[in-house]
């Protein structure tokens, strides 16, 4: 935390090699120079001999061709300046060129470091699958690895450079907090807040036993060993660790209120909290495809939703969650709390956390803002096109109980989407609002009956695993 009566810097001072003897640094300066041009001509040469030799149009001399490309901007980025600053050292740098130099470092140097990786997946398939090495890696795989390491240096080069340079300025004479304080429901009274625990108590047990019995019963059928229920038992998974990061604390809250969570175990709940949520958001646009293939294109189903592409969905599905989290958790952390230390809210949330912070939070609120619009609208809008394409398809199915049928395949789904997607989209979509109590409200219905309201619906109104508890159970034989 800097000190207080602070004054905003402009610019910056590279230090360099200014403590060097004049004559040093010039040497320093000839050798620098001489290998910086050397690198330009290497590079230039391998480019040029690359597209003039016919030979060479292979799959390992493009990848080469493309890290020459993204070497020599990488040493433009830097070498000009240093060798500038060898001859007149401490020299000064704007706040924008210095964000611009780290931008361009970084989108390079990544990039550099993912070309090299597939680079060696190359050699890998060319020596240990040679006879498949044309088909493996052809002309569209190589241009998606080569794009896929460009946009990972981009993306790490816009997550980092907007990290370090949003870092706010605390008001002067401040002081630093060390813990927050929930405010919960405090204002509600004993009885009231008493019987609302016991309300939420009996709700959160329910749900973890309805997500156990959910889990234990596609786990012992074999009939539910199919990809949407595989995506079900991962939601039920997830939805239990969500709840188990918000509800105790908030349980415990009611009965003790007004309590204190130092600002590490803050900041770890709201990680937990944004990986699941945003998890589960994913998962549930991974069913919408799973149904959307089932009814749209049934003959392929087996073939498009194959087991590698269940655990691709789900796996991507739970690094969106944590890449949203790791985004999220260091750009609200990075902000100083000072002075107030009321979290208006049950659990740690960014917008309150954020209306703590004692420095403009403009830029925040921006990234904030983009992350739900991903995070929520993308989703609605991909799961919105599915379902379009699905009623278009049961139209045209000639036979009413087949149009049932193919209805009763989506309704759960489309139940838990509506109810999923509605209450956090009004609170993290809406402008400021001052009524927090309202927000506290509202947050129960996606903390603690959504969770609840996923294993209800799949199960009661889902024939095949109300067939599945009654084997398990012993009641109904096996068919």
């Amino acid at each position: 935390m800097p000190k207080p009566n602070f004054t905003a810097v402009k610019e910056f001072t590279f230090e360099g090699f200014s403590i060097f003897e004049w004559h040093h640094r010039f040497i320093l300066f000839v050798v620098l120079l001489v290998l910086y041009m050397l690198t330009l001509a290497s590079n230039a040469i391998i480019l040029t001999v690359i597209y003039l030799s016919r030979q060479l149009h292979t799959p390992m001399y493009f990848f080469l061709s493309v890290l020459s490309i993204s070497e020599t901007c990488y040493t433009v980025a830097i070498i000009p300046r240093m060798l500038s600053g060898l001859l007149s050292p401490q020299q000064a740098i704007s706040i924008p060129d210095c964000a611009t130099q780290l931008f361009f470092y970084l989108t390079f140097g990544v990039n550099n470091c993912f070309l090299l990786t597939a680079m060696g997946y190359d050699r890998y398939v060319a020596i240990c699958n040679p006879l498949r090495y044309s088909v493996i890696i052809g002309k569209k795989a190589c241009v998606h690895l080569a794009s896929g390491s460009w946009i990972i240096g981009l993306s790490t080069a816009i997550i980092q450079v907007s990290s370090v340079f949003s870092l706010p300025m605390p008001k002067p004479n401040f002081t630093a907090v060390k813990e927050f304080t929930f405010e919960g429901f405090s204002n509600f009274e004993w009885h009231h807040r008493l019987i609302l625990f016991v309300v939420l108590l009996v709700l959160y047990m329910l749900t973890l036993a309805s997500n156990a019995i959910i889990l234990t019963v596609i786990y012992l059928s074999r009939q539910l060993h199919t990809p949407m229920y595989f995506f079900l038992s991962v939601l039920s998974i997830s939805e239990t660790c969500y709840t188990v990061a918000i509800i105790p604390r908030m349980l415990s809250g009611l009965l003790s209120p007004q309590q204190a969570i130092s600002i590490p175990d803050c900041a770890t709940q709201l990680f937990f909290y944004l990986t699941f949520g945003v998890n589960n958001c994913f998962l549930l646009t991974a069913m919408g495809y799973d149904r959307y293939v089932a009814i749209c294109n049934p003959l392929r189903y087996s073939v498009i939703i194959g087991k590698k592409a269940c655990v691709h969905l789900a796996s991507g599905s739970w690094i969106i969650g944590l890449s949203t989290a790791i985004i999220q958790v260091s750009s609200v952390f990075s902000l100083p709390f000072c002075d107030a230390s009321v979290i208006s809210h049950f659990f740690c949330d960014v917008r309150p956390l954020m209306k703590l912070a004692c420095a403009d939070n403009t830029i925040k609120e921006l990234i904030t803002l983009l992350i739900s619009l991903c995070v929520l609208v993308l989703p609605m809008v991909l799961i919105f096109i599915s379902y379009v394409l699905i009623v278009i398809t049961i139209l045209k199915i000639a036979s009413a109980e087949g149009r049932k049928k193919a209805f009763a395949t989506c309704a759960s789904h489309l139940t838990v989407v509506i109810v999923h997607y509605g209450c956090p989209s009004f609170i993290y979509l809406k402008p400021k609002s001052p009524n927090s109590l309202q927000d506290r409200l509202i947050s129960v219905t996606y903390t603690v009956i959504t969770p609840l309201l996923n294993p209800v619906v799949y199960s009661l109104r889902n024939k095949e695993v109300k067939d599945a508890m009654l084997r398990a159970l012993g009641r109904k034989p096996l068919s």
